[in-house]
């Protein structure tokens, strides 16, 4: 089912505003109609989405051979080369405009042969920032431009496409690490490939036209009508694509005489309050760990390989497309808020249970400044990239002093009759938490912060809302792997499971149901909270 927003409705009478005259929708009955100039717009823009999705699921694969090649031996610098893709993405969430498309293109190709082309840790630091500023970027021009490009009556599904379109571009990071985790120096075409889409998108950027909305804000209504008529094709009436631009022209004036300081209503402050509530616990309910560093967990649990690490990893992104996909076709069944209530329970308890998995398998020892302080904890000592499993003293000792006396395995330890029960486990509670993630918070945020703000405040209030998704995302991919010093991988996955039972409270009380509603009964609503 395509998810709708409230603007996307039609409504059973529309005026013409330059004339005064009414007129029904039997004037316009092919509103919905889209030509296929509309799908190539849009199949061009999406491009920008998928590249979103490349860039941010590399690194899981790309990770363990960057730690060997550049020595990266202390855990910040590791989390530095992680999260430095998502602080950049800060700065970039701030541009918008059609030109800034092709601007985000360029800005792409050039941190793909930074990061392709690196010599130094500063280099390849700076090359996960400049992608991180393409990343920004898109995630805010890319929904954007789709829905000022589409027809009304599919502009949901369209918008809805470019969620799908990132997951994509995750899973395809993930083929991509796979077909290189064997190939010397694959780094550089994982990182590097990223460049051809790239490339793609900025060579026919040039003949794609300025939104209809951008047109209008320029002053430029004719082109702003051409520009309709091209998206609508000859099914609808001139009466129509009239009311369209003065209904552009009235939200562009409602927008612009708004400001800030009109979230201190209480019936503005609150809907800021839940959008922020809701990008905040998708973020800080730990899923990002899962997507950046899904090769690094797995070696923990055990495929100390990095080339079948990297290949078990891609159930995750695949899980998170697949069940991004059913939410699509849920989330107005069921309603968005029943779907986060019991999916993030489902979260919790898969984060619960992974948990308990990695205490069974390496217990609560953290880590240690000497390979000796881990006894005959195998497990925990081969996640040391510094130690390694003695065959005669059976312990854990340094690497530097092991050589042949290195015990070589698929998980570094010595076989136990439980190995493959608690491998099977984790992999299954990982499924299970991702696939709740997906049905839930990695989708509903988006559609119910699209819903529950005036239209005058929409862009600011979401602006605020995705900067909120982007620093909760950065202290999560900075923090993960010195979480699991301090903490355990147990500790932290229970962490994270607790963090994610304080905001579904939050979300149980304090998160209205919007599906099915116009935004005056929204409005109705937030004042009476």
């Amino acid at each position: 089912m395509a998810i709708e927003s409230k603007e996307d409705r039609p409504s059973k009478s529309n005026v013409d505003l330059s004339t005064g005259e009414s007129f029904d929708n039997g004037d316009i009955e092919q509103v919905g109609t889209a030509t296929l100039y509309t799908y190539v717009l849009v199949f061009c823009i999406a491009v920008g989405g998928f590249l979103f999705g490349y860039d941010t699921g590399v690194i899981s694969g790309a990770l363990q051979p960057l730690q060997e090649d550049f020595n990266i031996v202390k855990t910040v610098d590791r989390e530095l080369v992680v999260g430095g893709t998502t602080f950049g993405a800060i700065f970039g969430g701030f541009f918008t405009g059609l030109p800034l498309i092709m601007i985000s293109c360029l800005v792409f190709i050039a941190g793909a042969l930074l990061l392709a082309l690196p010599k130094s840790y500063g280099v390849l630091l700076f090359g996960r920032l400049v992608v991180g500023v393409g990343v920004g970027m898109s995630s805010m021009l890319v929904p954007v431009y789709i829905s000022e490009v589409s027809p009304k009556q599919i502009r949901g599904r369209l918008t809805t496409l470019n969620t799908l379109v990132v997951t994509f571009g995750q899973v395809i990071a993930y083929v991509i690490n796979i077909a290189f985790a064997n190939v010397p120096d694959g780094w550089r075409y994982m990182f590097g490939l990223a460049g051809i889409p790239a490339l793609f998108q900025l060579c026919v950027m040039p003949f794609l036209p300025e939104s209809p909305r951008r047109l209008v804000i320029a002053g430029k209504e004719d082109q702003a009508k051409r520009s309709l008529r091209r998206i609508y094709g000859q099914s609808v009436s001139e009466k129509f694509l009239d009311a369209e631009i003065a209904s552009i022209a009235e939200e562009v004036e409602l927008t612009r005489s708004s400001s800030y300081k009109d979230f201190r209503q209480r019936k503005n402050y609150y809907p800021l309050f839940v959008a922020c509530i809701l990008q905040a616990a998708q973020q800080l309910s730990g899923f990002n760990t899962a997507m950046y560093y899904a090769a690094t967990i797995l070696r923990m649990a055990g495929f100390r390989d990095h080339q079948n690490s990297t290949t078990v990893a891609i159930i995750v992104s695949a899980t998170n497309m697949v069940f991004t996909a059913v939410a699509v076709g849920l989330i107005d069944r069921v309603g968005r808020r029943r779907m986060l209530v019991v999916t993030i329970l489902i979260m919790i308890a898969g984060l619960i249970a992974l948990g308990g998995t990695f205490a069974a398998q390496q217990g609560f020892i953290t880590k240690q400044d000497m390979c000796e302080g881990y006894t005959t904890h195998c497990a925990r000592c081969v996640n040391d990239d510094l130690c390694g499993w003695s065959i005669s003293q059976d312990k854990c000792m340094p690497l530097a002093v092991l050589g042949d006396d290195l015990f070589v395995s698929p998980t570094g330890c010595p076989t136990k009759s439980n190995d493959k029960a608690i491998t099977g486990v984790l992999l299954t509670f990982l499924i299970v938490y991702v696939a709740g993630y997906a049905l839930g918070l990695g989708y509903a945020p988006w559609v119910m912060q699209s819903e529950i703000f005036p239209i005058a405040l929409r862009g600011k209030g979401n602006g605020i809302a995705t900067a909120t998704n982007w620093i909760c995302n950065l202290v999560i991919s900075i923090t993960y792997l010195s979480m699991i010093n301090a903490m355990t991988a147990a500790g932290t996955f229970w962490f994270y499971a607790g963090i994610s039972l304080i905001f579904w409270v939050l979300i149980f009380f304090f998160v209205p149901e919007t599906s099915g509603r116009s935004l005056e009964e929204m409005n109705v609503i937030f004042q009476k909270k």
